[in-house]
């Protein structure tokens, strides 16, 4: 018979790494708003693109990037058969060990691509055959269910989190590394030629991958881009307004950026064809308008920053 917590509430985002730590702090009643988690992570502030808009994009960058504020927040183990030089067996046995006895001891668990590569909320357990109850992206379609030994399949990463409550959560330690980290992001160097692109740099490769004649991806799969990030801009946005009279240019920029990606969504919905490349030219002007924003955006954070005014605990 399945082990399972609950109550357990994912709710549902673009951005399933969000989704699924918010899911599994609801468990024990952590009173974090999302509009935290983003801020508090630095997730509201990442931006990485591939070349060609595939929607690796959105998760294909080192998510360690974020788990140095978030340590502030939660407690957090981790198996990662790449990290831990593991074999993949190996890792996903252990995997399985550790999410049954953190099911058991009444804490979640989060999974790396069992489904698809994206993130996913463990909630429970059916020993007997062997496979996660989770939440997360098609995993209605697949009755919530897969089996402990295919996570994994379609990246070869095979990677669990696993979070629990921190004896004293520190949100004004975690604000403060997530906005220098927005600062520090975005003036990320980047390799020549890189595949992926992350920070401030990344604007101008998504505009010149938008306006390409030849989208090689389907639709769904190149919107996903521009719905993620226009979900975390939003939430950057709130997050620096709730901050105060400092953070209001930083903030004004950033409504700015997730006005313009917004108006991108609407104008190229997830389920809709590819837009010609006429139509997409002019949609790069949002995206130009979303890059000269956060431009001004981070001007004035690192403003702030450079004042030593982080601010106070509310």
């Amino acid at each position: 018979m399945p082990t399972i917590l609950s109550p357990v509430q994912v709710p549902t985002l673009a951005t399933s790494m969000m989704a699924s730590l918010y899911g599994a702090a609801r468990t024990w009643d952590d009173p974090i708003t999302l509009t935290d988690l983003y801020g508090c992570s630095g997730h509201a502030f990442i931006l990485n693109i591939e070349r060609t808009l595939c929607p690796s994009g959105p998760t294909a960058w080192d998510w360690g990037a974020i788990f140095f504020p978030l340590r502030q927040l939660f407690s957090l183990r981790r198996v990662c058969a790449r990290c831990d030089m593991r074999d993949i067996a190996e890792a996903r046995e252990l995997i399985w060990q550790r999410t049954v006895e953190s099911i058991d001891a009444g804490r979640p668990a989060i999974l790396w691509d069992a489904l698809l590569p994206e993130f996913y909320l463990v909630y429970g357990y059916d020993a007997e055959r062997g496979e996660y109850l989770l939440d997360g992206p098609q995993a209605q379609q697949a009755e919530h269910r897969v089996s402990w030994s295919s996570v994994g399949g379609h990246t070869g990463q095979v990677w669990a989190l696993f979070p629990s409550p921190h004896e004293s959560p520190g949100l004004a330690g975690a604000r403060d590394l997530a906005l220098r980290g927005a600062v520090n992001w975005h003036r990320w160097t980047n390799e020549r030629d890189a595949q992926w692109v992350f920070g401030g740099d990344a604007w101008n490769v998504w505009i010149a991958a938008i306006t390409d004649e030849d989208i090689v991806h389907a639709s769904h799969a190149v919107s996903y881009n521009h719905f993620v990030y226009a979900e975390c801009r939003r939430y950057a946005a709130d997050f620096l307004a709730a901050q105060g009279a400092e953070y209001a240019e930083a903030a004004q920029a950033f409504a700015t950026v997730a006005a313009e990606l917004a108006l991108l969504c609407e104008a190229w919905p997830s389920n809709a064809p590819t837009p010609p490349a006429s139509t997409r030219l002019e949609l790069a002007n949002h995206l130009a308008q979303a890059r000269d924003a956060e431009h001004t955006g981070i001007r004035a954070l690192e403003a702030v920053l450079a004042t030593g005014k982080l601010a106070a605990r509310r």
